[in-house]
């Protein structure tokens, strides 16, 4: 499905920045995919969750929350905040400036009836070859290893077809999950902190970065062997439950 070595281009794929897009994920659990209808409501629903953007206090919609005082307090996404949220990012997307993708969990894998949209992860920002790279999902699919899928995947989609050839993740100092998944999981260094303050909120940003050489001789494998790790016990967990 992936190449073993995940070559650069030099340029934003123009076929990327105007047509629809879906990506197979390195365990075939997910797709990675533009938006589609009917992921709005469930996206609205993860963006409004307190546990999902617990450590992203400062995200709202393009338009801020108006002037309402309950608005401004309960800090729901509607779903017509969330299709602006996607206009604006398509836009970005035709100018070569982000890609952000909707998660999509596959019934065929997870036993659910129906395929779920689970939350978001990709580029929010491409400044010439530096990627900057995120995701949110929904709460009850943590711990699963679809972090990790959903990410791998976005990266590697990046330095084919994105013309990103460096990444940076920022994550807020006190999120735990996401520093993590980054010095844990991908076995990245901590590059820098920065005290931030963004729409109000105010925060420790930690900095981690990493190019295709790096991704290639060392994080592209770590990461691959702990989701054949995931694959591995989920078949061993399928065959006990059979017997």
């Amino acid at each position: 499905m992936f190449p073993s070595n995940s070559v650069n281009v030099s340029c934003f794929d123009e076929i990327v920045k105007t047509n629809s897009v879906t990506i197979p994920s390195y365990l075939g659990r997910l797709i990675l995919r533009t938006h589609h209808e009917d992921d709005t409501a469930n996206l609205a629903l993860v963006f409004s969750d307190s546990f999902s953007r617990k450590h992203l206090s400062f995200l709202q919609p393009p338009n801020g929350w108006g002037d309402e005082r309950e608005r401004n307090n309960d800090k729901q996404w509607t779903e017509q905040d969330f299709l602006h949220r996607v206009k604006v990012q398509t836009e970005a997307r035709t100018n070569g400036k982000s890609c952000v993708l909707n998660i999509v969990l596959l019934a065929t894998t997870s036993n659910e009836k129906n395929d779920r949209c689970i939350g978001t992860t990709g580029f929010v920002k491409i400044d010439g070859n530096t990627g900057y790279l995120g995701i949110i999902t929904h709460r009850d699919t943590t711990r699963m290893g679809y972090a990790t899928e959903a990410l791998y995947t976005s990266i590697v989609f990046a330095f084919e077809k994105l013309g990103i050839n460096k990444i940076v993740m920022y994550t807020d100092e006190k999120n735990e999950e996401m520093r993590g998944w980054c010095e844990k999981t991908a076995g990245l260094k901590l590059f820098g902190k920065n005290p931030m303050e963004i729409n109000g909120y105010a925060f420790t940003e930690c900095e981690y970065q990493f190019n295709l050489d790096e991704w290639n001789n060392s994080i592209k494998k770590t990461l691959e062997f702990k989701m054949n790790k995931i694959n591995k016990n989920e078949k061993l967990s399928s065959i006990s439950t059979e017997e």
